[in-house]
């Protein structure tokens, strides 16, 4: 087989440490958590909201800056009946946020109709001449959206003519200067703290709606109305489909299947799609291309009138015109393509970084499309201008790693406008400065696009082996999408694999029918216009295969299938990060230790997973009950013991007694209590904030020590690990601290943290105290601390180290995690039964527990412990998802003390009484349950209050809990 590398594969790096935990915590495969991580989605709580968030996992509108200002001003309008013009854009993004901003108004009465600038004519963003008619027709309050944001003279020029007010809701890069509009609502504005800084424009629309709607009284999921329109633009404009723009398309999807609107149901049908099957390729490649062509062919008014349009009859008449404009934009398309790649081979641009083509004969409504073609092809950026007499209108797309708008910024003196972002631009120019902006920008590009940068880049997410793709496997990957920019599908590659058989398929042969063999497995795949290797191609063979993974329905059967996305030699894929520079190395000064602390927390955390897995709460109190001697003295040994390794990196044992635990928890709380409860650090009250780990990743890339509180061990390295991964600044000399790393590397961690060496600590509450010594500055409560105890080592840890500032994110997401593992250490009354009849039927005996522990558990905590961890598998499948084997071990006590078990310290297992009557048994007789019951009340006690009260209050002493 020669000659079949056209494109460079890459495999992209993973981190197995946060791998093990995402897999371990959210139930999933190594494979599925690997390519979370790649997608830049490294814990937990992001992965959670990723695989099952819903639509209130979106952003709060009134966070982004300006919000309350415009819709103040938006219902003042609605109150006094004045009219009000939508101004949006002639692409799919504007004509969809047109179209959903003048529903919502009509929805609260307004006065409303909306301006669409032609493409030709008058081109991008706002326009004065508009303007001024928009004020002599007697509109009061004008809204743009998907443009504005640079319209600085433009909204100048109306104020000084007396109006039309102006609001701007815009995604566009934020130039230095920005207009002097009433309100400037674009989640990329510096000063805008709202998280997801993605949105296109017309999900910058939906945030203003759902703000409008809730201001007005139509209820909190009124915006939900509007998803359709919403997944339609965010997908036609082809923003990254991760955060919040990926829950919009999610949910928006089902939306615009069961759509109401007459328009979008005779967009479907012309565009031959069924509603039950509705995909995001069936947006971006049926829908959108339609709505475009209004804007590229013809008058853009239409597209919004469609959408807009209640008669059956006039929408189909309205999609069979963008119909047939989509159909002409196609053969304007490949003439100009053709003439553009006849003018790289005449003209000698071939060579050129970008390049850069102008004619008088080309549409300017199709250029964008065709310089994407030619960007995706030549594989590097690419810019056309349609020439119209003395001035020209051109569009520019580009490839990864080159920032198209700051190329255009640098060219600027050549431009009469220009405007877009790094993939994709548009702007304007005299036709006689065509020349100098091909010379500008090529020596521009010079030291930006090395010549490795323009061979074509194969992503490939995992190597994996053919056994490793089941059907359980593929199902599980589909809860990845829906895909897109930035989220696209699981691309595999599977090394050395043999051909079995190969044959062309398909109209023209263009497609590839392989059928492969790896260690005895056997799968079939599909390459669409693979059908150029076949001659290359032999039977025994091996090759490499880069594919996407997908599941094949036939005659009521499902098989897994692969569709090649590439094939090539056998050869060896190279790790490196998503940036081409390879994995980050530590800081010299102090990177040996720390260095040291991630990888031997690597080596460690599998192996005792389930015990740093637990909350250091839930860890204090079975300790604590161990040492209050309830149980009727059973052999329940819960404290811990697990494998540590030593400061050389050694493996090694460390077994912490409960009598050692209980004496430093003694010696805490007299240090304590040594300090006055009274302290005047200032609470940033940022509870139930969304996206919690980028905002954190914000705040350590601050530069400024940072204390940050967390609830488990397993959080303090996931959390520690991710910032080491995503911070650019200070931020990366970040470290953690748990109560079960060796005593000399918690020293070593509170020492370099005072020296200023490390500049963030992940710590658990038990660990603050010592760690405020730093005196760090601020100190970070990232978790809902569990009890009242919890939060006053914290809070006199915060007195201690004269913190300036204590943040508060913590939020109803940690209440109910913190109740989950209540539930798991309080066993109520249903449990209990459970458990008793599964002893009652022998499930418990010896001879029914499996005699190896399962891979990640403690081999050396003995019988009792494999025992506890049986029954507990046993009552997860019985319906008890969050028992575990501790809760086992209350359980059983309970039962016991009870009278209902018969067990000693001497007996192998416990054995059933049987019970003479059916009356129901107060679980109140039980010490054990009694403790464990007041400990539960009086934790969500103060659990509720940490969420509800004011901040200042939560500052002060509670002596009541």
């Amino acid at each position: 087989m020669q000659n079949m590398v056209k494109k460079k594969w890459r495999l992209k790096e993973a981190d197995p440490l946060l791998q093990f935990i995402l897999a371990r915590d959210l139930g999933i495969s190594p494979l599925t958590a690997r390519l979370l991580i790649t997608r830049g989605v490294c814990t937990v709580e992001d992965a959670r909201i990723f695989l099952k968030g819903t639509l209130e996992h979106t952003g709060d509108p009134f966070l982004l800056a300006g919000m309350e200002r415009a819709v103040e001003r938006i219902l003042a309008a609605v109150k006094q009946g004045e009219k009000v013009l939508v101004y949006g854009d002639y692409d799919v993004d504007g004509v969809t946020a047109t179209a959903l901003l003048v529903k919502v108004l009509e929805r609260l009465g307004t006065r409303v109709d909306y301006y669409i600038p032609n493409r030709f004519t008058e081109g991008y963003g706002l326009h004065g001449e508009a303007l001024r008619r928009a004020g002599e027709e007697g509109y009061r309050l004008l809204v743009t959206v998907d443009c504005g944001i640079s319209a600085v003279a433009e909204v100048e020029e109306a104020r000084s003519a007396g109006g039309p007010e102006i609001i701007i809701t815009d995604h566009h890069q934020v130039p230095e200067e920005i207009p002097g509009a009433l309100a400037v609502i674009n989640p990329r504005r510096k000063d805008c703290t709202y998280p997801f800084k993605d949105l296109a424009g017309v999900g910058v629309a939906l945030k203003l709606a759902q703000a409008l709607l809730k201001a007005a009284g139509e209820g909190k999921n009124a915006w939900h109305d509007y998803l359709d329109l919403a997944c339609l633009g965010t997908v036609a404009d082809i923003v990254p489909l991760t955060g919040e723009n990926r829950l919009l398309v999610k949910y928006g999807l089902s939306k615009l299947a069961a759509t109401g609107s007459p328009g979008l149901k005779a967009l479907m049908q012309v565009s031959g799609i069924r509603p039950e099957n509705m995909g995001v390729r069936d947006v971006g490649f049926g829908l959108a291309p339609r709505l475009n062509a209004a804007g590229r062919m013809g008058d853009p008014r239409r597209a919004v009138e469609l959408l807009l349009c209640r008669d059956e009859h006039r929408a189909a008449e309205l999609a069979a015109e963008l119909d047939r404009h989509n159909r002409e934009r196609q053969q304007v398309e490949s003439r100009i393509l053709a003439d553009a790649l006849g003018m790289i081979d005449g003209e000698g641009y071939a060579r050129d970084r970008v390049v850069v083509l102008a004619s008088p004969a080309w549409h300017p409504g199709v250029t964008g499309i065709v310089a994407s073609r030619l960007a995706e092809s030549l594989y590097r950026p690419v810019l056309l201008v349609a020439l119209d007499g003395e001035e020209g209108r051109g569009s520019g797309r580009s490839i990864p790693g080159f920032h198209l708008y700051r190329a255009l910024q640098h060219c600027r003196e050549y431009l009469t406008t220009f405007g877009g972002h790094a993939g994709a631009a548009g702007f304007s120019l005299p036709a006689g400065h065509i020349d100098a902006l091909r010379e500008s920008i090529n020596q521009y590009a010079l030291s930006l696009i090395p010549p490795d940068l323009m061979v074509p880049v194969l992503e490939v997410d995992a190597r994996v082996s053919l056994e490793d793709i089941s059907v359980q496997l593929v199902n599980e990957l589909a809860m990845l999408s829906p895909h897109g920019h930035g989220n696209p599908e699981p691309l595999l590659s599977c090394l050395g694999v043999s051909v079995i058989s190969c044959r062309e398929v398909g109209r023209d042969g263009s497609h590839l029918k392989l059928l492969v063999k790896e260690n005895g497995i056997l799968r079939d795949g599909i390459g669409f216009h693979l059908g150029g290797h076949l001659d290359n191609l032999a039977a025994g063979e091996a090759l490499d295969m880069a594919f996407v993974p997908s599941l094949d329905h036939w005659n009521g059967t499902v098989r897994v299938q692969l569709e090649i996305k590439d094939l090539r030699c056998t050869g060896d894929l190279k790790a490196v990060s998503p940036n081409g520079e390879g994995r980050l190395l530590p800081d010299r000064a102090k990177g040996h230790f720390l260095d040291t602390l991630f990888k031997e927390a690597g080596d460690y955390l599998p192996r005792a997973a389930p015990l740093l897995f637990l909350p250091a709460f839930v860890q204090r109190k079975l300790v604590e009950y161990e040492q209050k001697g309830y149980g009727a003295g059973l052999p329940l040994h819960y404290h811990p013991s697990l494998f540590l390794c030593t400061s050389a990196g050694q493996p090694g044992l460390e077994i912490i007694s409960g009598a050692t635990c209980a004496a430093a928890e003694e010696g805490l709380d007299s240090r304590m209590a040594a300090h006055e409860p009274e302290f005047s650090c200032r609470p940033v009250d940022c509870r139930g904030r969304p996206e919690r780990p980028s905002w954190l990743a914000g705040l350590a890339d601050g530069g400024e020590p940072a204390l940050v509180v967390v609830s488990s061990p397993h959080r303090a390295v996931e959390l520690a690990t991710y910032l080491r991964r995503i911070c650019s600044g200070p931020g990366k000399k970040v470290a953690f601290c748990h109560s079960w790393l060796p005593p000399e590397q918690r020293t070593m961690v509170k020492e370099l943290f005072t020296g200023g060496q490390i500049n963030v600590v992940l710590a658990t509450p038990d660990m603050v105290f010592t760690l405020s010594e730093a005196g760090p500055g601020r100190m970070v409560v990232y978790h809902l601390p569990y009890d009242h105890g919890d939060w006053e080592m914290i809070r006199k840890a915060a007195h201690r180290g004269k913190v300036d500032y204590v943040y508060l994110p913590f939020g109803p997401d940690d209440h109910r995690q913190a109740r989950a593992y209540l539930a798991a250490l309080v066993p109520e009354r249903d449990l209990l039964a459970r458990l008793y009849a599964l002893l009652r039927q022998g499930l418990g005996s010896p001879g029914s527990v499996p005699r190896k522990m399962p891979a990640g558990e403690n081999g050396h905590r003995g019988e009792q412990q494999l025992f506890l961890y049986h029954l507990a598998g046993l009552l997860r499948r019985a319906g008890c998802p969050w028992a575990r084997s501790f809760t086992v071990g209350m359980g059983l006590a309970v039962l016991t003390e009870l009278e209902l078990l018969q067990w000693s310290p001497d007996q192998y297992r416990p054995v059933p009484r049987r019970s003479g009557g059916r009356e129901k048994i107060p679980l109140a007789a039980s010490p054990t349950y009694r403790w464990l019951q007041e400990l539960k009340e009086r934790a969500i006690k103060w659990q509720k209050y940490a969420l509800q009260a004011p901040a200042d209050l939560l500052m002060e002493c509670h002596p009541g809990f």
